[in-house]
């Protein structure tokens, strides 16, 4: 077996251990309830925590975009005769407070911004253009909207604009249901082409295996791929219900940088190029270093934020060209989907559930909150 693989095999492992016993409370570990304080004083933000945005506001985002365009014969024009695309950019497990590893804080006088120095920082060039916002996942503290501030459920959010008690997945093991779609596959219903990219197989085989049937029942321009997933001629070990579903999501090259963040950044560069409208795509090992060295505390764990950035500013590169040279304009937004205490996350503490969301269009104020739980209970 090539090295990769087994590296591959070893980080899988690594995130199923860390997510599936991310709600069991680490023994003797402390929330500090003076966390949302703290990271409320950042000056990059443009909201504050009484604000902060539930993370199924991305959704509306998205739309407010997208929705004024004419959509024909598979390409969106916007009102000034642009062609309007949108790429979805997830850092798993990056909490509010690693912000600054990569965005200046005038408010600390220690924080060092690397990338911001080196000028190679995604998030410093979507502040230019944008904003960057506090953000909040894990429902409502108390309703039945309440969900774990996991992957699954989040992400989900993020995808449809509504809370697990709407969609269907409070916990990572529950299957999406199909009442609300994720933008993605609303828009190619529309005749755009979309993907969705993840090397989590947790995620396509079970929380939205129902969107994977139907796209491939009605033949839409929607692309699923678990970027490090080979095609197999027979099931193991796997969730997937037939060898046609498994095989769906499969890479078309998988490659030795595939279990990586790079494997990931190609992807999505490779994507842009075939000319995608909508592009959805989750780098992972930021999540897998914070199970595996503590979420926000450890070098690996920043360093693997310090690299996520610099992959993304390669991204924002090639969008770039693309806006240049091919009259398109670009919505771009960067988002995770929950914190972290320790080496776990999923229950309601707040190093768990503040978030950020960061885009090159600012958010309308109609998306803000009242109070951090939220007013406008979905």
């Amino acid at each position: 077996m090539k090295l990769s693989k087994v590296i591959a095999v070893f980080i899988a492992a690594v995130i199923s251990v860390g997510i599936f016993t991310a709600c069991k409370k680490e023994e003797g570990l402390q929330s500090d309830s003076t966390y949302l304080e703290k990271v409320n004083h950042y000056s990059f933000w443009e909201n504050t925590a009484d604000t902060a945005i539930p993370q199924y506001n991305t959704y509306n985002h998205i739309h407010s975009f997208l929705d004024e365009c004419e959509i024909k014969d598979g390409t969106a024009y916007a009102p000034n005769g642009k062609i309007r695309k949108v790429l979805f950019l997830g850092f798993d497990g990056m909490r509010a407070d690693a912000l600054p590893y990569v965005l200046a804080d005038e408010n600390n006088a220690d924080s060092v911004a690397y990338n911001s120095v080196t000028n190679v920082s995604a998030f410093k060039r979507m502040q230019q253009t944008g904003g960057i916002y506090l953000a909040y996942c894990g429902g409502e503290t108390g309703t039945d909207t309440e969900q774990i501030t996991s992957t699954s459920a989040s992400w989900t959010s993020h995808f449809t604009g509504v809370w697990g008690s709407k969609h269907g997945i409070k916990t990572n093991d529950d299957s999406k249901n199909m009442d609300y779609k994720t933008f993605m596959l609303e828009y190619a219903e529309k005749g755009l082409n979309s993907s969705l990219a993840f090397d989590w197989d947790q995620y396509l085989d079970v929380n939205v295996k129902e969107e994977v049937k139907y796209v491939i029942e009605n033949n839409l321009p929607m692309v699923f791929c678990d970027t490090d997933r080979e095609e197999a001629e027979k099931l193991e070990k796997t969730r997937a219900e037939t060898i046609e579903l498994y095989n769906f999501v499969a890479s078309e090259n998988p490659s030795d940088s595939a279990p990586y963040d790079t494997g990931m950044r190609d992807y999505v560069l490779d994507r842009i190029k075939k000319g995608d409208d909508v592009i959805t795509a989750i780098f992972h090992n930021i999540d897998t270093a914070g199970h595996t060295y503590g979420f926000g505390i450890s070098t690996e764990y920043k360093g693997a934020v310090l690299n996520c950035d610099m992959y993304a500013n390669s991204i924002l590169n090639a969008i770039e060209e693309r806006e240049k040279n091919y009259n398109e304009e670009w919505l771009i937004v960067f988002a995770n989907d929950h914190g972290g205490l320790g080496t776990g996350h999923g229950e309601q503490t707040l190093e768990e559930r503040t978030t950020w969301l960061a885009s090159n269009i600012p958010f309308d104020e109609k998306y803000y909150s009242i109070g951090y739980n939220g007013f406008n209970v979905k």
